[in-house]
């Protein structure tokens, strides 16, 4: 009976671990130091950088019934914290916190502060341009968004998606832009 008992478990833990969707994370930390001679002493200060891009492994639906398979490039949503050490006995203190949502054309990053966070996109190769604020609303986990495309209510939902709700003035309806990460 033990032995079945065991077994069972082991086929179901095998089960839902099967589940679970292929994912490519890459993770790096840069870190840059600055020394400055103020006659007397030096003082030395560093800021450390650490990126990590997760994206989904999407595979090519032709190549379905080969062996060696093609990927299809797919979003990813890449964290670049900044953390600083001023030279004291803390170590490092976190600074700040971005997420970027990478889709064809740009980057959609979303920068945390204080009412909210701030929304940016940045084409391929070009300069980034603001698209819009977030401020928290009155309704926890909802926030009120002001953008140069869309104003409306945004949150995140189970997936980790940010949603906005909008209502476009050129088909008169209320539309969804959803802002995926992977």
């Amino acid at each position: 009976m033990k032995n079945l008992f065991l077994i069972a478990a082991f086929i179901l833990s095998g089960t839902l671990l099967a589940q679970v969707e292929p994912t490519e994370v890459k993770k790096e930390t840069e870190v840059k130091t600055v020394k400055t001679n103020h006659g007397d002493k030096v003082s030395k200060k560093s800021v450390k950088v650490v990126t990590k891009s997760t994206a989904n492994v999407e595979l090519d639906e032709n190549d379905k019934d080969k062996i060696d398979q093609s990927r299809v490039e797919s979003t990813a949503k890449v964290e670049k914290e900044v953390y600083v050490d001023n030279g004291d006995a803390n170590g490092y203190n976190f600074l700040n916190k971005e997420t970027f949502y990478v889709s064809e054309g740009g980057n959609y990053a979303f920068s945390p502060n204080k009412q909210g966070f701030g929304m940016t996109f940045t084409p391929e190769n070009e300069e980034s341009v603001a698209i819009g604020n977030s401020w928290v609303s009155s309704n926890e986990g909802y926030y009120i968004v002001d953008g140069e495309t869309h104003a409306g209510i945004g949150h995140f939902n189970a997936n980790g998606y940010f949603v906005v709700e909008y209502y476009n003035n050129d088909t008169k309806q209320v539309e969804v832009k959803v802002y995926k990460k992977n």
